[in-house]
C-alpha cells in the first residue's frame, strides 16, 4: 500500500470515527412524570369500563384561582382545560367548555371566576342546566434545574412542581360536596457528550405536566364522589301534558323511562352570616315519561301523574 493510500484509509477512519463520536453526543432529551399516574397504573381508574351507562352529569369547569406567589401566568386557566379533558375522557360526564360558560356568564351578568359560593353556583346551575361545578386553585408551582458531570458526559434536568386545591359544588342545593389537595411533578432531563446538547431551555410543557399529574390525580379521588352525586335535569318548556327537558340521549336518558319531577327548594338563609346555607328539598309533583328526542341533548316526556309543573322544576330518576 503507498504512502498516499495509508493516508487516505486513515483520513477515512479518523472521519468515521468522529462521525460515530458525535453521532453519541447527540442531545438526548427525555420528559418524565415522577409518580406519574400512567407509570404507576393510578389513571386506571379513569379509563371507560363499559359500566357506567349514566344519565351522564352535566358538569362546568370554572377557570382556577391563581394563588401561586409568583402569579404564574395562565396556570388557572390551564387547569380548568387540563381537568375538563380529563373528565371529557372518563366518558361518564357532560363537560361544558370553559369558552361557552364564561360567554354565557358574561350575557347573565355572572362571573366565571373560581370564587364560587351557594348562591353563585346555583344560579350557574340554573342557567346553564349543569348538576355541579368543579373549582379550586393553585396555590404553588416552582421550577428547578439540577446538574451533573460525568467525565465529558454532562445531563441537566428542569423539574415543575405544582400544588392545586379543588372542590365539587352541587349546584341544585349550592352545597360543597367534596374537597381535597394535590401534588403534581413533571421532569425534562437534556444531556450530551463534549458539552454538546447539555443546556437546557424553558419548556411551556414543564407547567402543563406537572398540572396533568396533579389534576389527574385529583379526577382519581374526585370519580367516586361525583358518582354518589344525584343526577338531576330540569324542564325547559311545557305545552298541555308534553314537557320538553334539557336532558336527552347525550345525556343517557332512554325511551320509557320514568322521571320525578320536583319543585326547586327554597333558598335556606344562615339567620347569622347572611349567607345562602343551599335550597331545602322541594316536594314531588309527579312522574313524566320519556317518548323521543330532539336537538343536541334534549328529551320529550308525556306527563304521567301530577300537575303544576314549571320551567325549571327539577326531574330525577324514579328508583
Amino acid at each position: 500500500m503507498t504512502k498516499t493510500s495509508s493516508t487516505y484509509v486513515a483520513g477515512f477512519l479518523l472521519m468515521a470515527v468522529a462521525i460515530l463520536m458525535l453521532s453519541g453526543c447527540a442531545p438526548k432529551t427525555s420528559g418524565a412524570v415522577r409518580d406519574d399516574s400512567s407509570l404507576t397504573g393510578v389513571s386506571e381508574g379513569l379509563k371507560p369500563t363499559g359500566e357506567y351507562t349514566g344519565p351522564k352529569l352535566r358538569v362546568g369547569v370554572v377557570n382556577f384561582q391563581n394563588k401561586t406567589p409568583s402569579k404564574t401566568i395562565g396556570v388557572g386557566e390551564v387547569a380548568a382545560d387540563i381537568l375538563g379533558t380529563i373528565l371529557q375522557k372518563t366518558e361518564r360526564f357532560i363537560i361544558i367548555p370553559q369558552q361557552d360558560m364564561t360567554s354565557i356568564l358574561d350575557q347573565q351578568a355572572l362571573g366565571a371566576s373560581g370564587a364560587i359560593d351557594p348562591a353563585s353556583a346555583a344560579k350557574m346551575g340554573k342557567v346553564l342546566g349543569l348538576n355541579a361545578i368543579v373549582t379550586g386553585a393553585v396555590t404553588a408551582y416552582s421550577e428547578a434545574e439540577e446538574g451533573s458531570d460525568y467525565l465529558v458526559y454532562k445531563s441537566k434536568k428542569q423539574i415543575a412542581r405544582v400544588t392545586v386545591d379543588y372542590r365539587i359544588v352541587d349546584t341544585t342545593t349550592g352545597i360543597q360536596i367534596a374537597a381535597d389537595s394535590g401534588q403534581g411533578v413533571y421532569e425534562k432531563k437534556t444531556g450530551g457528550a463534549l458539552g454538546l446538547g447539555s443546556k437546557s431551555s424553558y419548556d411551556p410543557d414543564l407547567r402543563d405536566g406537572a398540572l396533568r399529574d396533579a389534576l389527574t390525580k385529583a379526577m382519581v379521588n374526585m370519580l367516586p364522589q361525583f358518582e354518589r352525586q344525584e343526577w338531576t335535569g330540569r324542564i325547559a318548556k311545557i305545552n298541555g301534558r308534553t314537557v320538553y327537558l334539557n336532558a336527552g340521549q347525550k345525556t343517557g336518558l332512554q325511551v320509557g323511562q320514568v322521571l320525578l319531577v320536583q319543585e326547586l327548594g327554597e333558598e335556606i338563609i344562615d339567620p347569622q352570616t347572611k349567607v345562602s346555607l343551599g335550597r331545602a328539598p322541594g316536594n314531588i309533583k309527579g312522574e313524566v315519561m320519556v317518548t323521543g328526542f330532539f336537538g343536541k341533548d334534549g328529551s320529550v316526556a308525556t306527563v304521567t301523574t301530577g300537575t303544576g309543573f314549571k320551567n325549571n322544576d327539577l326531574v330525577k330518576l324514579k328508583k
